[in-house]
């Protein structure tokens, strides 16, 4: 008896735009020949294989923003963003919602960004993921 694989979210197999949905995350640490600390924000197609790169400075929203700013004048407003709970992809997600949607929406016709942030794993860190190891060992040792 062979389980059934979870279906995909409708957003990955919709048939849209390149990057209309994407995946956001931060990579990095690396240094600069001058010293200099960058990140790289990837962003990934969601529904077909491709990537953007771009450079951030810093891991501050406003640093964050900038990189999405140049992402959207390359590529495009994405519909769909997917994202950890990172406190720059949540700083630009509340700047986003201050946004006053429905004049842009009458002014540029163009439809609200909806972002969806990846649930935490887990509520207790690495120690609580330690203990749920543990439990899972006993657990199995038990049967």
């Amino acid at each position: 008896m062979l389980n059934e694989p979870t279906p995909l979210p409708p957003d990955r197999v919709s048939d849209c735009a390149i990057f209309e949905v994407v995946g956001i995350d931060l990579a990095g640490l690396l240094f600069l020949k001058n010293g200099e600390k960058v990140w790289i924000a990837l962003f990934t197609c969601a529904v077909y294989r491709a990537i953007h790169l771009e450079l951030v400075r810093s891991l501050s929203s406003d640093s964050f923003n900038l990189a999405m700013r140049r992402f959207i004048a390359r590529r495009g407003r994405p519909k769909t963003i997917y994202s950890d709970n990172g406190t720059n992809f949540k700083g630009s997600c509340n700047e986003l919602s201050k946004l006053d949607w429905n004049q842009i929406q009458r002014e540029a016709n163009l439809e609200r960004m909806s972002w969806k942030f990846n649930p935490q794993l887990l509520v207790g860190g690495v120690a609580g993921g330690r203990g749920l190891f543990v439990l899972l060992r006993s657990y199995c040792d038990v049967l």
